[in-house]
């Protein structure tokens, strides 16, 4: 069949409906779109209502980002395109999403407000796939991960604030979905290869299920891909026309601006297109419409609502600064679209968002070396990840702590946990392995360099000031290494409960030291309510036994909420992108079932 060609499909006037079947898709006059762009599902408004008819923020009593700001009527569209299934976003999930469909003989089209796909990340955290059960056959892994041990740290790290049915759902059906994947890499040449997270007796365990994809064949992919081999497998996968009958199409450039909803249904979206003029084309979807449009760290206004400590700790925002993707504009992609447009036809927002906010740490990485605050006092048990030692930072004076070890470092490294966020990790090339509290990890040896330190003195006291310790902090500080030697010979953290393993006194000169401040968030995980199969739903009406599903409207991705809430756990390294393949593949299908 003939692919749909921008110049095909952006002609500036309503397509003929001959024209668009033999495209592949069907075409409508303005007289006969589907109508109005905004009324409340939850209120089942007439289907000939506008956004203008909405309460404005100040009557309901929510911020101004819940009311639709935009007054379009059929008659704005240049164009009115009927397709069958409609993807908002071409990351990881929306994809996955729109291979899913594909391959289960449905018509979509996706539409991306980037120029390029946007697949990000290191790797996919697929939990007991065939290739993790691989490993454990060659005796290369201990055993598969313990889903129920890993499921309960999950929902116990959220605050049990999740849907914890949604949760279970991936730990008990995500090796169908993570094999589905691994079978489509492999058709493009691209496998799985192992990173071991594993850190025995680590505070918080990770499992074994981190898939780094690479490229190990001779396939050059389109241009529109880019490092993250996975989705770009699933994006040329969907395209391919002599596997599939309707195969996807793709348009870039393009913003989903207001969902179409017709008698409660969501029907389509009007699209707006930056690289013809910014016309309105209203793209109906006779079987639903898939959000996979990413998170919401780039909008301040959203980020003070669900996570007011990223905006007054002033916690740099990889979304914000558009260094998660931006649009043809050069404006970061990350602002909540998704979660606006949803709510904007009266989706519940899930309440309790979850920053990712990785510490990478500074000097020795993440590894457990003594922490004291600009107060010279101690203030945590050191040995935890990334993310924790984040949230403790963010508690202290100028949210600033310092790192302190002395020159055995290089011994006492190997008996440090790979806690996520291990990336940082400085090993001596020299490290024995043999050692039987090595970690059992597999980052590349880096010698020490003297980039690794800030401080560097022959006594503590010297090293201190350096640090800018003075009068009566400085006199804290020498204390508070006084009674961390002391504690460390003693062999018994009696103050945080540290591994007596990964406390090593600071008395062998010269002593080293780091400043920490507060790192950068890279998204913020908590977007429209959902459940186990990609619905999103009404605001509940307390009068109500139960709340209603907005048929027609499914989410995956960043902008699917109840998956994650108050805190990214981190016991799955990867999970948020092993979400966006679980979650899309199953949008995917229930979209193109009608489920």
């Amino acid at each position: 069949m003939s692919k749909l060609s921008r110049r095909s499909f952006l002609k500036g006037t309503a397509v003929s409906a001959l024209g668009a079947a033999a495209l592949g898709m069907t075409a409508c006059s303005n007289n006969t779109a589907a109508s109005s762009t905004a009324s409340s599902a939850a209120a089942s408004a007439p289907a000939s209502s506008t956004p203008a008819q909405q309460p404005a923020a100040a009557e309901t009593g929510k911020p101004g980002f819940f009311t639709d700001p935009y007054q379009y009527k059929d008659t704005d569209a240049v164009q009115v395109v009927t397709t069958e299934v409609v993807v908002v976003g071409a990351g990881n999930a929306g994809c996955t999403a729109a291979c899913s469909c594909v391959e289960n003989g449905s018509e979509v089209v996706v539409i991306e407000a980037q120029n390029a796909i946007h697949g990000q990340g290191g790797g996919v955290g697929l939990c007991n796939t065939k290739y993790v059960q691989s490993l454990v056959d060659e005796g290369k892994l201990p055993h598969m991960t313990d889903v129920v041990e890993h499921q309960n740290i999950w929902v116990q790290r959220c605050g049990s604030r999740v849907n914890e049915a949604l949760v279970s759902m991936w730990f008990n059906n995500s090796p169908e979905a993570g094999n589905w994947l691994i079978d489509k890499c492999a058709e493009f040449g691209v496998v799985p290869v192992s990173f071991r997270a594993h850190a025995p007796n680590a505070i918080i365990p990770e499992s074994y299920d981190y898939h780094m994809f690479v490229n190990v064949g001779d396939h050059q992919f389109d241009s529109k891909c880019g490092y993250f081999a996975a989705t770009n497998v699933l994006y040329e996968d969907s395209q391919n026309a002599e596997k599939y009958e309707h195969p996807a199409t793709y348009f870039f450039n393009t913003k989903a601006q207001e969902l179409l909803v017709e008698d409660g249904r969501v029907t389509g979206v009007i699209i707006r297109d930056a690289q013809n003029d910014n016309k309105y084309i209203q793209l109906n979807a006779s079987k639903g419409v898939i959000l996979a449009t990413g998170d919401n760290s780039g909008d301040e206004k959203i980020m003070k609502h669900f996570a007011p400590e990223i905006v007054e700790k002033k916690i740099a925002n990889m979304g914000a600064m558009g260094m998660l993707g931006v649009d043809v504009e050069g404006k970061t992609v990350e602002t909540g679209d998704g979660l606006r447009m949803g709510a904007w036809i009266g989706a519940k927002v899930q309440d309790f968002h979850a920053p990712m906010t990785h510490h990478m740490g500074s000097g020795m990485g993440v590894t457990p070396f003594l922490q004291i605050n600009k107060r010279g006092d101690r203030f945590m048990n050191e040995c935890i990840p990334g993310q924790q030692l984040e949230n403790q930072i963010e508690l202290q004076p100028e949210c600033t702590s310092f790192q302190l070890y002395d020159s055995k470092w290089g011994e006492e490294v190997p008996y440090m946990p790979a806690n996520h966020g291990g990336l940082c990790y400085i090993i001596p090339e020299d490290e024995d392995e043999s050692n039987p509290n090595y970690t059992d990890r597999q980052y590349t040896k880096i010698s020490a360099k003297a980039e690794a330190y800030q401080f560097k003195a022959d006594t503590l006291e010297d090293l201190l000031t350096q640090c800018g310790f003075e009068g009566d902090a400085l006199d804290n500080a020498l204390a508070s290494v006084e009674r961390y030697n002391e504690l460390a010979k003693a062999g018994s953290d009696d103050d945080f409960g540290k591994p007596a393993s990964r406390m090593f006194a600071l008395e062998n000169p010269p002593y080293y030291a780091c400043q920490w401040g507060t790192t950068s968030m890279l998204v913020c995980v908590g977007g429209l309510e959902s459940d186990e199969n990609c619905h999103t739903f009404t605001e509940e009406d307390p009068a109500s036994p139960k709340r209603d599903i907005i048929k027609g409207l499914y989410v995956c991705g960043n902008v699917q909420g109840s998956r994650y809430a108050v805190e990214y756990p981190i016991c799955m390294r990867g999970i948020s992108h092993s979400l966006c393949v679980y979650y899309g593949y199953i949008a995917g299908k229930n979209c193109v079932a009608g489920v």
